[in-house]
């Protein structure tokens, strides 16, 4: 049996983690999943739960120690994106101190998808292609055809994101520019794809690519499509990022059909679980090269994923225990399900 912490139990991505690993049929895996807070769903579905300090607490690594000792951990996912320059950084020292393996790529890797403007830096230098990017501060009139993206250079789900579609419409935002950027608008929505790969040690993954629908800057609905030149694409980034774990890369397809990434994710994404059910599990592609057994990729071309919500009642004695203990074993009633 192996040990598997994942953080960040209250949101989509660490969610999505832990359901990956419970898709895992043929490995003996102990899920220990981790939030600040007890109210966070995805506690109730793993085998242990605990509660930690906030990333940002001088004290966090103490608190991740506690759990490593306790429940003999091999390997932390970390589930939220402030974690992730945390986990960067402190890698060796948690493989050193405490013999966990920490599922993240190096500071400089982290860094570079962090921020839109160093993402297109990256992209400029390597000599792949990529939409025009750069500060909204520097922007000069006529630099790029309307419509264009503002958003912020360090954000997430979309939020703050603004297509602008004139001179005039551009003027608020040149009000207060700090922290944004300016980006070529390539393509339509229907040419959208979100794009999956592991790396482990020096041999990368089949790429897994999604055409998607967003809500609320999340994919509800997709679809996976074969296209070389969109795979072909993403592994040499990938390669050239030095990536290592999961990484998930957004693109479009420009008007002459060439795919432009616009995003990059150094982690599992919030669609790990739609990989998964689609035949390319991402956490048991690592886990398994890890621990020097084959992975099974065999990815159904012919489905649609449809996201959708669902409930976990907990009993008030259970989030009681928690918040006083910090750690339980969930027992959780009948739920209901819509498959057996």
């Amino acid at each position: 049996m192996i040990s598997v912490l994942v953080t960040g139990a209250g949101g989509g991505v660490g969610q999505g983690i832990i359901k990956s690993l419970k898709m895992i049929d043929d490995l003996d895996v102990k899920i220990i999943a981790a939030d600040m807070s007890e109210l966070a769903t995805g506690l109730y579905w793993a085998d242990h739960a605990c509660l930690v300090e906030r990333c940002t607490s001088q004290t966090y690594i103490e608190s991740l120690q506690r759990i490593f000792d306790r429940y003999s951990v091999d390997f932390y996912i970390p589930g939220t994106d402030v974690e992730l320059l945390f986990c960067a950084e402190n890698k060796e020292r948690i493989r050193n101190e405490f013999g966990v393996e920490t599922v993240i790529s190096s500071p400089r890797t982290i860094e570079i998808a962090d921020d839109k403007l160093k993402t297109a830096s990256f992209l400029q230098n390597e000599k792949f292609a990529h939409p025009k990017t750069f500060r909204l501060s520097d922007y000069v009139t006529g630099e790029l055809d309307f419509p264009v993206i503002v958003k912020p250079a360090v954000g997430c789900r979309s939020i703050g994101v603004y297509k602008v579609d004139s001179e005039q419409a551009i003027q608020p935002h040149l009000e207060n520019p700090e922290g944004l950027v300016i980006q070529e608008y390539v393509g339509i929505d229907d040419r959208e794809y979100t794009c999956t790969v592991v790396k482990v040690e020096n041999e990368l993954s089949p790429v897994l690519v999604l055409q998607r629908t967003l809500r609320s800057g999340d994919t509800y609905r997709a679809n996976p499509i074969k296209s070389e030149l969109i795979e072909n694409y993403v592994q040499q980034v990938a390669a050239k990022l030095n990536i290592d774990g999961g990484c998930n890369f957004q693109l479009r397809l420009d008007d002459s059909g060439n795919p432009k990434i616009f995003e990059i994710n150094s982690r599992f994404s919030g669609t790990t679980p739609f990989c998964s059910q689609l035949g390319f599990n991402p956490v048991e592609f690592y886990l398994k090269k890890k621990l020097g057994q084959t992975p099974n990729v065999d990815i159904d071309y012919d489905a649609y994923v449809l996201r959708h919500w669902s409930e976990v009642v907990v009993s008030n004695s259970q989030l009681s225990e928690l918040a006083e203990n910090n750690n339980i074993a969930p027992k959780l009633s009948r739920q209901f399900r819509l498959f057996d």
